[in-house]
């Protein structure tokens, strides 16, 4: 649809204004003229001085410097373990009974994770002992 309108500066000008731009102004139940006007604001055509005036406010108040405002997220916190001390006996106490134990010829015996993981080789085959807690079923 083309329309035609007044500039800032006093000039006749016209447009085209898409038809999706109507149809979606139909569905948001606008008249035909505040879908135009909203138009005009939103593509810079004219200034709309609440809109303006509303900015520059939220300029002033630091909105769009910086954080959620300007769209931007928060960076998220790693999350923090804590020891599990059974785990670590455990894991301590299997990687200590491989090394005294003359099952097979255990070579490079390394505790991946403290918590979690024993490798070792025996001969030419290499093997891992992975250690998971259960959690507590729910009721």
């Amino acid at each position: 649809m083309k329309h035609t309108f007044i500039t800032v500066e006093g000039r006749e000008k016209t447009i085209n204004i898409p038809d999706e731009v109507l149809v979606q102004g139909r569905k948001e139940r606008l008249t035909v003229k505040e879908t135009i006007e909203r138009y005009l604001s939103d593509e810079g055509y004219v200034v709309d001085e609440t809109v303006a005036e509303l900015t520059a406010k939220a300029k002033a108040n630091g909105m769009n410097t910086a954080g959620r405002a300007s769209g931007e997220k928060k960076p998220r916190k790693a999350p923090v373990r804590k020891p599990d001390l059974v785990k670590r006996a455990i894991i301590t106490a299997l990687a200590e009974f491989l090394e005294d134990t003359n099952v097979g010829d255990i070579k490079d015996l390394q505790v991946m994770n403290v918590e979690r993981m024993i490798a070792f080789s025996i001969g030419d085959d290499k093997y891992e002992i992975t250690l998971s807690k259960k959690r507590k079923p729910k009721n």
